[in-house]
């Protein structure tokens, strides 16, 4: 099964992807900001992360760079910031815009798995 964290400091946001996404088959972890993400990621095994880019106390940008530190793991930007730039040069795959298609959310999770030859 496909484990999918998502990170945000919304819990609304959070409780509807991780609604969503298992019911479409992924298993789905959650965490509140880059923090809680790294320590999630350091104890389970993580396929995707969903990271939103404006959190407390660890921003998305400095959340990518932590995990690409520690793994390859697909990272897909899901926020409503207009201050991603350059967010490939740090390790994300692509960039949602919140709101959030869920259907396209899935295919972007689906695109990350397979370049990753993990589907």
């Amino acid at each position: 099964m496909i484990r999918v964290l998502v990170v945000d400091d919304d819990p609304q946001f959070r409780r509807v992807v991780r609604i969503a996404l298992s019911a479409g088959g992924y298993e789905v972890s959650e965490a509140g900001d880059g923090l809680q993400a790294l320590d999630e990621i350091q104890a389970n095994a993580i396929n995707v992360v969903l990271l939103d880019w404006k959190m407390p106390r660890m921003d998305g940008a400095a959340a990518c760079q932590a995990i690409r530190a520690r793994s390859d793991v697909p990272i897909i930007v899901v926020t409503a910031s207009d201050s991603v730039r350059d967010a490939s040069a740090i390790g994300v795959d692509a960039i949602l815009r919140k709101p959030v298609n869920i259907e396209a959310l899935r295919g972007r999770i689906e695109t990350a798995l397979e370049v990753r030859g993990i589907r």
